[in-house]
């Protein structure tokens, strides 16, 4: 192997190695934010405040309209399907060029 040759491969596994140590550095990096970002908002929550229940008028209708229509549901009867309605007509098509009248 010639010295031009020989200096080319250790330029081009030089420049694999820079590629490697940046994709390694990109994978710690990421799984740092991801990992970190977890815990971070984990320790916030639980220092904040509480969340708020909705103890107003639209949570209370809400669950008025719920108990209806489950008292509505409890005295169906699964039996009493309806019946199926009938097939929708179908309309002609008009004649086409090798169809004859």
């Amino acid at each position: 192997m010639s010295y031009g040759s020989a200096h080319l491969v250790h330029a081009m596994l030089d420049g694999l190695r820079y590629v490697l140590w940046v994709v390694v550095s990109g994978f710690a990096v990421v799984g740092a934010a991801f990992y970190g970002g977890a815990g971070v908002a984990a320790v916030w929550q639980k220092s904040g405040p509480p969340a708020r229940r909705r103890n107003d008028e639209i949570a209370r209708e809400a669950a008025e309209g719920i108990a209806e229509i489950e008292a509505f549901l409890a005295t169906q009867h699964p039996e009493q399907e309806p019946p199926e309605p009938p097939p929708a007509p179908r309309r002609e098509r008009p004649p086409t060029t090798g169809d004859t009248v």
